[in-house]
C-alpha cells in the first residue's frame, strides 16, 4: 500500500512505474561529477577537520606522518570515479619514491563491489569504506570524485572536484611546487 498522498508524490502510477526509485538514483548520480578528466586542482587554505566520531581516516593519516597524502573520495557507481582510478594509481606509483601516499574513501558504496573493482583493476590503495558518509562529510566531499592533497603536516593544500587526469604534466608541476 502506498503511504504517500497524491499531493506529495503526484499520481500513484509514478510510484508503481519506478519514478521515485529513478529519482533516488538520479540524486545519487548528481553527486557524481559529470565530466571526466575535466577537473583541476585548486589551491585551498582549509584546515584539517576536527577529529570526528569516526576516527578511521585520522588513524590512516597518522600512519603516514610527515608524508604528503592524496585523499580521494569516490564510489563504484560513479563512472568518472572509476575512470579516474587508473591514472591515480599511476600517480601513486610515480610519486611513491618521494613519499606520497594515496588513501581512498568509498562513499555510500557497496563494500564488496568496491573491493572487487579494485582487485579487477589492480588498484593498490589504502581503502576506507564510508557507507554512512561519516568520513566524507567533514572533509567537504559533496561531489564525487573529490580529491584533497595534504602537505607533510597533513594540511589541505590542493582540492579537485570531478575526475582529474593524474597523468597531466601540470599535476606533477603542482605537486613538485607543493612538496619542495
Amino acid at each position: 500500500m502506498n503511504h504517500l498522498s497524491p499531493a506529495v508524490c503526484g499520481r500513484s502510477r509514478f510510484i508503481s512505474h519506478g519514478f521515485l526509485p529513478r529519482l533516488g538514483l538520479a540524486a545519487l548520480l548528481g553527486l557524481c561529477a559529470a565530466s571526466t578528466h575535466a577537473a583541476e586542482l585548486t589551491t585551498v587554505s582549509d584546515k584539517i577537520p576536527a577529529k570526528p566520531a569516526d576516527q578511521r581516516l585520522h588513524a590512516a593519516l597518522a600512519q603516514h606522518k610527515g608524508k604528503p597524502v592524496v585523499i580521494n573520495f569516490w564510489a563504484t557507481w560513479c563512472e568518472p570515479c572509476r575512470e579516474e582510478m587508473p591514472s591515480l594509481q599511476r600517480l601513486a606509483d610515480r610519486w611513491q619514491s618521494k613519499g606520497l601516499t594515496v588513501i581512498t574513501v568509498t562513499v555510500a558504496d557497496n563494500t564488496r563491489q568496491a573491493e572487487e573493482f579494485l582487485q579487477e583493476t589492480g588498484i593498490k590503495f589504502t581503502v576506507l569504506h564510508d557507507p554512512s558518509q561519516s568520513l566524507s562529510r567533514p572533509w567537504g566531499a559533496r561531489i564525487l570524485p573529490t580529491s584533497l592533497i595534504l602537505d607533510r603536516r597533513h594540511q589541505p593544500r590542493l582540492r579537485g572536484q570531478g575526475a582529474i587526469d593524474w597523468d597531466a604534466p601540470g599535476i606533477d608541476q603542482q605537486l613538485q611546487a607543493l612538496f619542495k
